[in-house]
């Protein structure tokens, strides 16, 4: 977290002790409240406040649309990619099991291609979910070509598409703007842009889309529960920070990435992320690369001794490196750089000093354990 973030959810939850759907004084003023942040965070993401809702986070987001499938009375087909999160992939078996058809496509080096895209679509399809930046190797997929492509297939085929999109590597990161992009629902999370954990948004636009869940009504139904108001206070501080240096931090992290790849290059390591491209390519803040023949459990546990924060993958699951590999499987990554593969993820916070310590010790690292150059 920011410290502004920090600052913001500490006044927040001095300030606004009531709960936002009681009906007392304490419980009206952190509704006014809730109201007033709800129409902030519109404002940032650059949509109307009824298609805001405040979530626990990207996974319950995601969640949140999926979930909506089950109630249909007539299951069809949904269409994702194979590197897309666990949060969106794991709901694999449950919507089968409600007789739901899962279809994931392939995306060679990292991309979903229009004419893939085309040749699933038929008029069973009723949602397609493609992320917009990957967490893995950092692709980010053009949804807006995606998304032009989903509207003509409905109206070809007289039925509405649903468009959910997980957005949660993009927000505040990379240029994105909800006006900008024809999808119905989206994901993000505040810890991604220096907000706290635990606290989320969805943006949906679809009113078929119907919680599953059940609770005391609050967010219009579709996410039950009390709302964490300082949480959201904070998020949205952090959001409107991490908007307003986007183009600095951008340049800057791009900076960094370009010293790193240099380094993975030198050393004889093999980039799994896009090794060129523009802003529409890929988020410079994430790198994967693989450090064949070395295991990735081996290469990370020895630079953690050095005190470097790397991953084999999403945090988000207990099998990170799994994950990491069936996404780089859906990228048609041979299986020894899947196995070896390691993910550097930079943030706002990183420093110049930071990242040339980092190369020195991937350089290091890799002559100690009896490789590199």
């Amino acid at each position: 977290m920011s410290q502004s973030a920090i600052d913001e959810y500490a006044r927040c939850a001095r300030e606004y002790t009531g709960n936002p759907s009681s009906t007392h004084p304490l419980g009206l003023a952190a509704g006014q409240r809730l109201d007033q942040e709800r129409r902030k965070t519109a404002s940032l993401l650059g949509t109307k406040p009824q298609n805001v809702f405040f979530t626990s986070g990207g996974t319950e987001s995601d969640s949140i649309v999926l979930a909506s499938l089950l109630k249909s009375p007539t299951p069809g087909e949904i269409v994702t990619t194979a590197i897309e999160h666990s949060a969106v992939l794991e709901w694999r078996k449950t919507l089968e099991s409600a007789g739901w058809k899962f279809i994931t496509l392939p995306c060679p080096n990292g991309y979903l291609s229009l004419e893939t895209l085309e040749n699933a679509m038929n008029e069973k399809v009723r949602m397609v979910c493609v992320m917009k930046v990957n967490n893995v190797t950092g692709t980010v997929q053009d949804t807006k070509a995606i998304a032009k492509l989903i509207r003509s297939k409905a109206m070809q085929y007289g039925r509405p598409i649903h468009f959910h999109c997980d957005a949660v590597q993009a927000l505040g990161k990379v240029p994105f703007r909800l006006e900008e992009e024809d999808i119905d629902s989206a994901a993000f999370s505040a810890h991604k842009f220096n907000g706290p954990r635990g606290v989320g948004i969805l943006y949906n636009r679809n009113p078929s889309v119907t919680a599953l869940s059940r609770g005391g009504g609050q967010e219009k139904g579709l996410r039950p529960g009390t709302e964490n108001l300082a949480g959201i206070c904070a998020m949205n501080r952090a959001l409107e920070d991490a908007l307003a240096s986007l183009d600095e931090r951008y340049s800057q992290i791009l900076a960094f990435r370009c010293k790193i790849q240099t380094t993975l290059k030198d050393i004889g390591l093999k980039m799994l992320s896009p090794e060129s491209g523009t802003e529409n390519d890929f988020s410079p803040y994430i790198v994967c690369a693989s450090v064949k023949p070395v295991p990735s459990e081996v290469f990370l546990r020895v630079m953690a001794d050095k005190g470097f924060c790397l991953s084999a993958g999403s945090a988000c699951s207990s099998n990170a490196k799994g994950k990491a590999e069936g996404v780089l499987a859906g990228m048609n990554v041979e299986p020894m750089d899947r196995r070896s593969s390691i993910r550097i993820s930079c943030g706002s916070g990183t420093t110049e000093e930071e990242v040339d310590l980092l190369c020195e010790a991937l350089r290091t690292t890799y002559k100690e354990l009896g490789y590199g150059r």
